[in-house]
């Protein structure tokens, strides 16, 4: 997914959210994003400021947690955490014990809109 469409869509969310409550102002949203997401937290701050000017989430104050990425192995059976992650090389992820590239990514690419915080 490209970039500023991840931004528009947790923008989108945020608004949507916002706008049940009868928001006048979002002054926090927070966003748990994986390791093996090729956006970075700058770029994803870059382009918020950007798509919420004009709209009721303009300076609100964006947390980004970054949450861990696991692999299962096919080559060693290795089942667990990677610490390691070459964001060059992404969408391609290798084993931290041997090295394969025949891996099963199983956590780690998520992007989960948490908590809003608003003002009504």
């Amino acid at each position: 997914m490209h970039k500023a469409t991840i931004v528009q869509n947790i923008l989108n969310l945020s608004l949507e959210t916002a706008e049940e409550y009868n928001a006048q102002k979002i002054t926090e949203i927070n966003v748990e994003i994986g390791k093996l997401n090729q956006i970075t937290e700058d770029q994803l701050n870059f382009i918020f400021n950007i798509l919420s000017k004009g709209t009721i989430a303009e300076n609100a104050n964006l947390y980004i947690n970054e949450t861990d990425a696991s692999i299962k192995c096919y080559n060693c059976d290795f089942n667990g955490q990677i610490d390691k992650i070459d964001k060059e090389m992404i969408p391609m992820v290798l084993c931290p014990e041997c090295g394969s590239h025949r891996v099963n990514v199983l956590d780690g690419n998520d992007i989960i809109l948490g908590n809003i915080t608003i003002e009504q």
